[in-house]
């Protein structure tokens, strides 16, 4: 199988995985995989259904922006995937979703950012939180800037008023963030209905960054 076959099928399996976990509606989000060994990238189109979609149906873009393949319109979003690429060279696939609980907390009055309150947070963003992107317009370079900057080094965020994104080496890992943002938003939303967040004590987030920073 060529390497734009196997990122063909990484976006469909991330398509296929999305919808089954209930973080896409109609045709929300975008998904994204690069092409191994070239600069460029495959992508869902726009406002198509991702369990109809099929390799001939995915987009190819080059590192310029140019559409190399696909008779589609790729993704509103796909200038937002090309600079995390560009930005990222440990990056390799990106999934941004629309899903419930990752859209309510970034849509909350106040919320700067999803405190590291569990184990599943420190373990998946070394330790830190995870950062809310501010608001910009869907599909413009004011929003893929903003999600860059917000990012930094980290392996995903939530998005003002927009849901979530997240990042990895693997669409695998990518889907894995996902998933944690969206329940760690969930659990969020739980708390601060509740009362107050209780984050994890600073000394041991202290210990915990010292701990990953040893094992790269």
């Amino acid at each position: 199988m060529s390497a734009i076959d196997n990122a063909k099928e990484s976006v469909l399996w991330g398509c296929k995985t999305m919808c089954s976990r209930g973080y896409v509606l109609a045709t929300g989000g975008n998904i994204s995989s690069l092409v191994e060994g070239e600069d460029k990238y495959v992508i869902t189109p726009s406002s198509c259904p991702y369990d109809t979609l099929t390799k001939k149906d995915l987009p190819i873009i080059d590192m310029d922006g140019e559409v190399l393949e696909g008779d589609l319109k790729p993704s509103v979003e796909s200038s937002m995937h090309r600079l995390i690429y560009l930005n990222r060279p440990d990056v390799k696939s990106v999934i941004h979703m629309h899903s419930k609980f990752a859209t309510a907390a970034a849509s909350l009055e106040g919320v700067t950012e999803v405190p590291a309150f569990s184990f599943e947070i420190l373990g998946y963003f070394g330790g830190d939180s995870i950062p809310l992107v501010p608001f910009a317009a869907p599909g413009t370079m004011d929003l893929a800037e903003a999600v860059t900057e917000s990012m930094g080094n980290k392996m995903g965020a939530i998005m003002a008023n927009h849901g979530a994104i997240g990042v990895g080496a693997t669409m695998e890992e990518a889907m894995t963030k996902c998933d944690i943002i969206e329940r760690a938003c969930e659990e969020y939303l739980v708390i601060l209905a509740a009362g107050k967040v209780r984050p994890v004590p600073a000394d041991f987030i202290k210990k915990f960054k010292s701990y990953v920073a040893e094992k790269k």
